[in-house]
């Protein structure tokens, strides 16, 4: 994390993403302890800069916009966090299991007892 500048993605608040990562980043599993603390403390600055909500006050915010938008490649560790996060959110998938009662196929292998 020591690769950015000091000024850039200044935030305030930490970054939770309760609904996808309800034990947190680094409990998740997800992630590197480097990516997980990048997120928690720039998550609120990077998502607005993703979201197009806040203007990029400097080159590498700049920067991080284009590697958003797909013209660039995450070079940073800031932006290979988010492309991280943004990966894990898109792998992330509901699986849904049905449980009833095996039905069996009156096929050749169901067994005849009228003999």
């Amino acid at each position: 994390m020591g690769n950015i500048q000091e000024k850039s993605f200044v935030c305030e608040k930490k970054f939770f993403d309760d609904r996808n990562f309800p034990r947190g980043f680094q409990r998740s599993g997800d992630f590197t302890r480097t990516q997980a603390q990048i997120l928690e403390n720039l998550g609120v600055a990077l998502k607005a800069l993703h979201e197009g909500s806040r203007a990029p006050e400097n080159e590498e915010e700049q920067h991080f916009v284009a590697t958003c938008r797909g013209q660039e490649k995450p070079e940073t560790d800031v932006e290979k966090a988010w492309a991280a996060y943004l990966g894990s959110l898109r792998r992330k998938q509901i699986y849904f299991t049905a449980s009833s009662a095996a039905v069996a196929d009156a096929g050749s292998d169901s067994i005849d007892t009228d003999d």
